[in-house]
């Protein structure tokens, strides 16, 4: 089999009928697809099987976890499901362009690339309005590019689009190399090491996934698993630290802790939450951001020493003008 596409489906049985269709469109002998079941409680293990029953031929597996063990852990299970040369994570409440199958077999077979990737655009639930389409910095692009593992791991951390669902990995390369126990934000604390495992890309320039964002999603909903994107930034630091031995990297994600950690304090603040509610995550919110290990101006040395003066000024005036606003409030550990 050439390419595993994994799908972990968990409650998404208002958004799998449109991904479902599009999948149908273009189901090839040499791709299988392996969805996930991760304990949903709607109806979205009934969609996935009649999609199989309608499509007896296809190359459709579906896996059931007895108990919800999140999205995280579920991309494990799938990985380690897949015996194809490539895998590719497809979210389900996503929308693909499975018209450009045909193309990417073409390169996976022709080229035989490390990485795949991809654009996508970024689209709003119900609406369907198209927030911004995304391109990559990768170059040069629609090509086989031989490289340098460390450079591609440096493009796609200053990049910042730390995202499973467009790119492709050559399976082997990547197995065994995460531990998939973050409780959320699994693609930022994981698929730079993932990128970081490839010797050459293929940059294709065409927009293949539709990202939806909804009000509910992990990623916009205010709740414990927000707070853990601290943590991912900081493995991810540290792993450019210690593994990658790129300071430039490090700086960058360093950065990024802080930005997000700003972020999600004054998210907490703005929110529904209760008294206690917000403490709690609060409470969590330092607990993981003081596993830096490294202080606020330390960062900005590290800033002004690659020469990301305008991120150095950012923290600075951010760090100040917060830590003078909130000191009555709240403490946080900054």
């Amino acid at each position: 089999m050439r390419l595993s596409i994994l799908i972990p489906v968990y409650n998404v049985d208002i958004y799998l009928p449109e991904l479902l269709q599009k999948l149908s469109l273009n189901l090839l002998p040499n791709i299988e697809i392996i969805f996930y079941n991760d304990a949903s409680t709607d109806n979205s293990l009934s969609l996935i099987n009649d999609f199989k029953l309608t499509y007896p031929n296809a190359n459709i597996h579906i896996l059931c976890g007895l108990e919800n063990v999140g999205l995280t852990r579920a991309r494990g299970k799938l990985i380690d499901a897949s015996n194809a040369e490539y895998i590719w994570f497809i979210d389900a409440d996503d929308i693909v362009e499975s018209s450009f199958f045909d193309r990417i077999l073409s390169i996976l077979e022709q080229d035989k690339p490390d990485l795949v990737l991809f654009n996508y655009d970024v689209f709003f639930d119900g609406t369907g309005k198209i927030k911004h389409h995304e391109k990559l910095s990768f170059y040069p692009e629609n090509r086989l590019v031989k490289t340098s593992a460390q450079r591609i791991y440096r493009t796609s951390v200053l990049d910042g689009k730390h995202y499973f669902w467009n790119k492709i990995f050559r399976r082997e390369l990547i197995l065994d190399k995460v531990s998939f126990d973050i409780k959320a934000y699994e693609d930022i604390a994981y698929t730079p090491i993932f990128l970081q495992q490839c010797q050459n890309f293929y940059y294709l320039t065409e927009t293949i996934v539709h990202y939806r964002i909804r009000n509910n999603s992990i990623a916009q909903k205010m709740s414990v698993n927000q707070v853990y994107g601290i943590q991912a930034y900081i493995d991810q630091a540290r792993y450019a630290a210690e593994v990658v031995h790129d300071t430039k990297a490090q700086a960058y994600l360093l950065y990024k802790v802080f930005i997000y950690y700003y972020r999600i304090l004054k998210n907490i603040n703005k929110s529904n939450l209760s008294i206690n509610e917000k403490g709690e995550l609060i409470k969590l919110s330092n607990e993981l951001f003081a596993l830096k290990n490294i202080s606020i101006w330390q960062i900005i040395n590290l800033l002004i020493n690659q020469k990301m003066y305008d991120k150095a000024i950012k923290i600075s005036v951010l760090y100040v003008g917060f830590k003078f606003k909130f000191k009555f409030k709240f403490k946080f550990k900054l």
